[in-house]
């Protein structure tokens, strides 16, 4: 996982551009509506309907009821600021719940379950097979353990040459009906020279591991203890999960108990599947021919094991590619059987913080500088990149926030700011008739707190569904832990209150610059 941030002018430059043209094409039409009216109309507007009809009441009108009122004048406008205001809210309640619940521990877990593992560079990049000439030297496990501060480590073996295994025809088509056509299935049973017994012989991956290695595996079933018997033929399957870490039962024959055949191969020869004769020398011209051909081992040699556990092997020190059955054997068993000793990893723990800190350093230079064949994973490494991924979806989610609470502010800082001014001869004749200007102030500002009111309460809805269920089922399994919480909306909650408090203020700050006799002139 690589995470690169980027702070190329040329990005904000072109969001610029991009807002620029979503503000002019949103203020067309408006604009073009706005240019058919008349000056005379325009200054004898004023916002929403008011019936001419009288009313009358036993209990006279209470402030509260005329800043309700006045929401009414126009319901779209107040619907439309209180659902932007309220968008807000619930992309900044959306954004946090999902970044919160981006858990490290399982992320540094699925790739990294030791501190550090070093290999050939090339095994780092998933698809790239093992062989011999990609093994790590002694020279190289020297060096590192000549730095100290290894609590415990062990190197992971690799096979380098053909290691096959017998399968039933069932299992195989189960297995390979995802790669294949049911055509092209249907030539490779028939093309595949089976046993006595029936079964097919396919192709099988192996690992040797030290027992610190061998602790890091999670066992599903069974014991791995028998494995380290160097003189025993223990060995374990290796079965997959799937994205909630839950085992996939069908991912592998082998069960507790059962008996593995592994044939390692020396000598294969090759034949047309149709007659069974065979190919003296393989070219060019047969392999892109149209007539079938496959291979068969006839140089090998035979040995039976038995199935002491059922493993998983983590991500960071697996083969990184698949296709193929896995086994585990002991370190000792497995040299012993392949008759090789390549190591594909040598992974370890550090003892403290500081000596972690100082392998680091050291690796870094000496994979960058003294051998750059070389590579290597850490901890480390993995929480820089947990937090550049985390931070990218901040700096995502935050961009989009800014830009819809921009909106929902200026919606409501317009929607105030156009009210006042367009009632302000009305505000003077009330205010003409007995109205005092707290009075005044206090009905504006009961209107701000209906818009933080209403916005609130429908801000702690949508919330509550959109974390609760959508939250819920992205971040189900994989890296992430779900947590319900609202606390980002409670913590904007006196911030969105004292915003709708300030800006009536203010707006009637603004209005008593003129007397009333001057309001109550204007038209």
């Amino acid at each position: 996982v690589s995470v690169v941030a980027s702070a190329n002018p040329w990005i904000f430059v072109g969001a610029a551009v991009f807002s620029l043209a979503t503000v002019l094409l949103s203020c067309l039409r408006p604009g073009q509506m706005a240019g058919r009216v008349s000056p005379i109309e325009a200054v004898r507007y004023t916002e929403g309907k008011v019936s001419r009809r009288g009313h009358s009441s036993a209990r006279g009108t209470s402030l509260l009821g005329m800043a309700v009122a006045n929401l009414r004048r126009s319901t779209g406008k107040t619907v439309l600021t209180i659902l932007s205001l309220s968008l807000a809210l619930v992309l900044l309640t959306f954004t946090a719940t999902l970044t919160g619940g981006f858990d490290l521990d399982k992320f540094v877990a699925h790739y990294a379950t030791t501190d550090f593992v070093v290999a050939d560079a090339t095994k780092f990049q998933s698809g790239n097979l093992f062989s011999a000439d990609t093994a790590l030297s002694q020279n190289t496990i020297d060096a590192i353990q000549a730095q100290g501060g290894i609590a415990e480590g062990g190197c992971i073996y690799g096979k380098t040459g053909w290691i096959e295994e017998f399968v039933t025809e069932d299992y195989y088509r189960a297995t390979q009906s995802q790669w294949l056509t049911p055509e092209q299935l249907d030539a490779m049973v028939n093309g595949i020279a089976r046993d006595e017994n029936g079964l097919l012989p396919v192709s099988a991956q192996l690992y040797g591991m030290e027992d610190f290695a061998l602790d890091q595996l999670k066992v599903v079933e069974g014991d791995l203890a028998p494995l380290s018997d160097p003189d025993g033929h223990a060995i374990a399957a290796v079965y997959t999960d799937d994205d909630y870490g839950q085992v996939v039962p069908d991912s592998h024959w082998a069960r507790l108990g059962d008996t593995v055949t592994l044939w390692y191969v020396d000598e294969y020869e090759y034949y047309y599947t149709d007659t069974g004769e065979v190919i003296p020398e393989l070219n060019d011209t047969i392999t892109s021919g149209d007539r079938p051909w496959d291979s068969r081992a006839v140089s090998y040699r035979d040995v039976q094991y038995t199935v002491t556990a059922l493993v998983l092997v983590p991500n960071g020190l697996s083969y990184r590619y698949y296709g193929d059955d896995a086994f585990v054997l002991g370190a000792e068993a497995f040299i012993r059987d392949t008759g090789t000793q390549s190591v594909m990893y040598y992974t370890f723990n550090t003892t403290d913080d500081a000596a972690e800190t100082a392998m680091e350093s050291f690796l870094h230079t000496y994979t960058g500088t003294v051998d750059p064949s070389l590579d290597y994973e850490s901890k480390a490494v993995y929480s820089a990149q947990f937090d550049g991924i985390r931070q990218m979806f901040l700096l995502l989610g935050g961009a989009l926030i800014f830009i819809v609470g921009l909106v929902g502010v200026l919606n409501f800082i317009n929607s105030m700011v156009t009210a006042i001014v367009s009632r302000k001869r009305e505000f003077a004749v009330i205010q003409s008739v007995g109205m005092t200007k707290k009075q005044l102030n206090r009905m504006l500002v009961n209107e701000g707190l209906f818009y933080a009111v209403l916005t609130l309460a429908a801000s702690y809805l949508i919330s509550s569904l959109a974390v609760g269920v959508v939250v819920r089922a992205m971040v189900e399994g994989g890296f992430t832990t779900f947590r319900f919480t609202l606390l980002p909306l409670v913590a904007c909650t006196p911030i969105l209150l004292v915003f709708t408090i300030l800006i009536p203020y203010l707006c009637f700050r603004n209005l008593e610059k003129h007397s009333i006799v001057e309001r109550l002139r204007m038209e």
